[in-house]
């Protein structure tokens, strides 16, 4: 399964504006230099675990593809939605944060030993760039 393992961020695209679209206070959050985050995934089937530790949080998040659930933002807002497995290396997610009815879509997709993610919301675009560690 290309998701499993644990996965480290090494560079991102548009990540204090992104923060900023969200509504996250970023001048509280230093330098962004030192925010990496490292995700480490788990999957059965179709069937998610998903546990992700930074300088600002660690959360674990599980969920199966084509199965709507909710989750929490990095500025503690509410999102419902559902992923769905695009092919065996991506995954799509489409979601609406439940305060305002905004929508974010959410990809992550695995080539080899990197890993992409791509995330736009309130017409903000962001890139996360992962390597496998384990």
């Amino acid at each position: 399964m290309a998701f499993n393992g644990t996965w480290a961020e090494y560079r991102n695209e548009n990540f204090k504006e992104f923060l900023e679209v969200l509504g996250v206070d970023v001048a509280k959050l230093g330098d962004f230099k030192n925010f990496n985050l490292e995700l480490t995934m788990k999957q059965e089937g179709d069937h998610f675990t998903m546990i992700e530790k930074s300088a600002f949080r660690t959360k674990e998040t599980s969920w199966t593809m084509g199965q709507e659930f909710q989750g929490d933002l990095a500025d503690g807002s509410v999102m419902k939605g559902t992923y769905t497995l695009e092919t065996p290396n991506c995954f799509v997610g489409m979601f609406t944060r439940v305060s305002d009815g905004k929508e974010m879509v959410n990809s992550r997709e695995v080539d080899g030993d990197e890993m992409l993610q791509t995330t736009t919301f309130d017409g903000v675009q962001m890139k996360r760039y992962f390597k496998k560690e384990k």
